[in-house]
């Protein structure tokens, strides 16, 4: 794909109305995602490149025009879906996709400001499923995704049906689960540290780490810790601009081990499995980690 242009395949003739009502539903690194009422029945979702992206815009420029590309060619109804890639008057970019109500990283910060505790049992195996399901197709479509985490998760109508999204990193897999490097085309792991797999956070080039599917399935099992306790992975701080972007000044040493789990958690029957779960997905060795597919058989769907 050449990075300098819109891919024609994404133009699109839809219009973004004058003065639209937006309303931030999530975050991303130079972009902002925004719920966008076009009218009463089609409400949209707008990805905007930041206008103080500054030197970076390009680079988000790029990655937004390769989520555009990546989500529309997927079709799932646990995936986020795409609506059209357009051109605003100032020339910013803007990805137009199905509108969700919020994201799992807002309801977790929510649920930790108001003190309530876990989410319940049925709201964690919701999320275990509908994810386990969006990433069984991606993975077996040959697409990685490269950044799990509550952020990239989003809840409609009260957890009636969880969808992922963000799509700027994502990338390319051979058969094997591999990632797939292009002759030509410099791909790599992107993602957020705090989620990252022990094998993406050695480094892929220096010490000929092995990149696979298997890589979103620890960032996975994470986003199940996430929900038992109403924390960042692996970071010190409180949730702040780091719960975005994955750096901080006090960001913990043990980036790419299994977090441990608070004792009211793991002597609670009621979260057994999701316990057990989340501890096969965590397994340093990504040989030993589930697919997604044998996710889906191991709870039962």
């Amino acid at each position: 794909m050449n990075s300098n242009s819109t891919p024609k395949i994404l133009r699109s003739t839809a219009k973004i109305p004058e003065t639209p009502v937006l309303e931030r539903i999530g975050y991303g690194t130079g972009v902002g995602v925004f719920n966008l009422e076009r009218d009463e029945k089609s409400p949209w979702a707008a990805k905007i490149i930041s206008r103080q992206a500054g030197r970076d815009r390009k680079q988000y420029s790029n990655r937004l025009q390769l989520e555009a590309k990546v989500l529309s060619s997927l079709k799932h109804p646990n995936i986020i879906g795409y609506r059209a890639f357009v051109k605003r008057p100032d020339g910013r970019e803007v990805l137009l996709m199905e509108q969700c109500e919020q994201s799992l990283g807002d309801l977790i910060e929510m649920r930790n400001d108001e003190n309530i505790g876990p989410f319940p049992v049925e709201c964690i195996m919701k999320v275990a499923i509908d994810i386990a399901r969006a990433l069984n197709y991606l993975h077996t479509s040959l697409v990685l995704h490269g950044d799990i985490k509550s952020g990239n998760v989003l809840v409609k109508n009260n957890f009636e049906i969880v969808k992922l999204c963000d799509f700027g990193v994502s990338l390319p897999l051979k058969s094997d689960g591999t990632l797939h490097k292009i002759k030509g085309y410099k791909a790599s792991y992107v993602g957020t540290p705090c989620w990252s797999a022990p094998e993406v956070l050695k480094g892929e080039e220096c010490l000929g780490a092995i990149i696979t599917n298997k890589a979103d399935i620890f960032s996975y099992g994470l986003v199940l810790w996430e929900m038992l306790t109403l924390s960042v992975p692996n970071i010190n701080t409180d949730m702040d601009e780091s719960y975005y972007t994955g750096f901080s000044e006090d960001m913990d040493a043990n980036l790419g081990q299994r977090p441990p789990l608070p004792e009211n958690i793991t002597s609670n029957p009621a979260y057994r499995r999701i316990i057990e779960l989340f501890e096969m997905c965590t397994v340093q060795d990504y040989t030993k980690r589930p697919s997604a597919k044998q996710i889906l058989k191991i709870i039962d769907v």
